[in-house]
């Protein structure tokens, strides 16, 4: 079987291409345990893959300030280039990871069969941007240097509306969906009633599958921990107000936070948004490598994740893999991933109160948090099995060939 992905990540791609990011590690997880069942090609020769690097934006300063000015997404005029690709690799089915890219458009001008990985949906994302740090408090607060180079948040978020006009246009093409939540599945629903929907998890990266976590009731300072990133609608501004919280009701607790780093300009905003300073118990530790968030989660007592919106966050599924009691917030799809009082806690995303007691109550119930901890680790181990996953993924590819 001849499969071409088309993918944002240059996969296992990425060490020949110098590409250090942490990110779609999933990606290429799944492109190692995949690769020698089939023929795989990927639009980005080395190895048992063959790549298609693609040249997103002309380069030089005038372009580039032009895109962010104009809040360009990426040019249909691609699609040409995607072609070029097809016709070169020819394969039996397309696989295209994500809508947010163009990629999905090349589906109304082939006739091979395709299939749509969910990662993200734009549309809702967009809908939940400005969750609880507002519109007003984003131009309010962001520095003039990103006023200057058309990279505020209010730039992102109207990018992001034309991405997710795009987006919608995708779901109208696209007759197979892959997802793995209840949520991505009515989403689909919603915006593509009459497509097939098929379930296939995500492998994750290699350390998490190695490690288990076995932490000790904490009988001192509470160790908190949180990834996150630098968009507006990951919750920093929850974990700030939480933290306050904690701080008044004088629990003893540090709270780390891979992702960011303290001067970023989302944690400014957060907190002028909240008005309140930046506890002293949180440290900013920046982007982490594999094995150093896997050593820093083995060393956690709870697991915070805090965004308004998301799918089905890596990061949280990797704290539940190894075992770490988790909070998180009921985003999107995240009750698929932690049913509420068995496998963690559930909270209202946006409302530091209750994720202050959540915090306090695993702190005071411990026996209790380490049995969500290990409830977690068990499903964790069978949803995110590489065997079982890369099979059903051949088996959705031999459905839609044999149905085409």
């Amino acid at each position: 079987m001849k499969v071409l992905w088309f993918s944002l990540s240059p996969g296992l791609s990425a060490a020949h291409l110098n590409d250090k990011s942490q990110g779609a590690g999933w990606l290429k997880s799944l492109e190692k345990n995949i690769q020698d069942k089939i023929d795989l090609s990927i639009a980005f020769t080395l190895g048992r893959t063959k790549y298609f690097p693609i040249k997103r934006h002309k380069h030089g300063k005038i372009s580039k300030t032009k895109r962010r000015i104009l809040n360009a997404i990426e040019s249909e005029s691609d699609i040409k280039l995607f072609l070029e690709i097809v016709d070169d690799v020819k394969p039996d089915i397309i696989h295209i990871h994500g809508t947010e890219s163009p990629f999905g458009l090349v589906q109304k001008v082939v006739n091979i069969p395709a299939v749509v990985s969910i990662q993200g949906i734009i549309t809702v994302y967009r809908h939940k941007y400005f969750s609880t740090i507002s519109y007003s408090d984003v131009l309010k607060y962001s520095r003039l240097r990103s006023f200057l180079y058309s990279v505020t948040f209010v730039n992102v978020y109207k990018w992001f509306a034309k991405m997710a006009l795009r987006e919608q246009q995708i779901y109208s093409y696209t007759k197979h969906f892959i997802g793995r939540t209840a949520w991505d599945k009515r989403v689909t629903l919603a915006l593509a009633p009459s497509a097939a929907y098929y379930h296939n998890d995500e492998i994750l990266r290699d350390s998490f599958y190695k490690y288990e976590w076995n932490n000790n009731k904490p009988t001192g300072q509470l160790t908190l921990f949180t990834t996150n990133g630098s968009d507006i609608y990951k919750g920093i501004e929850t974990l700030l107000e939480c933290a306050y919280l904690l701080d008044v009701n004088k629990i003893d607790y540090k709270w780390q936070v891979a992702g960011l780093k303290k001067n970023d300009e989302v944690v400014n905003i957060a907190a002028k948004s909240i008005r309140k300073s930046i506890s002293t118990n949180i440290t900013f530790l920046g982007s982490l490598d594999e094995q150093s968030l896997v050593q820093a989660l083995l060393k956690t007592h709870i697991y915070v994740a805090t965004s308004h919106i998301e799918n089905s966050p890596n990061s949280l599924c990797e704290a539940q893999i190894l075992g770490v009691p988790c909070i998180a917030t009921h985003a999107g799809g995240t009750s698929s991933l932690l049913e509420d009082n068995k496998d963690g806690i559930l909270i209202q995303d946006g409302d530091p109160y209750s994720m202050a007691g959540a915090i306090m109550e695993l702190k005071d119930n411990y026996d209790e948090a380490i049995i969500f901890g290990k409830n977690s680790r068990t499903k964790a181990l069978l949803r995110h099995d590489p065997d079982k996953i890369t099979t059903d993924l051949l088996n959705i590819y031999k459905n839609i060939l044999e149905n085409k």
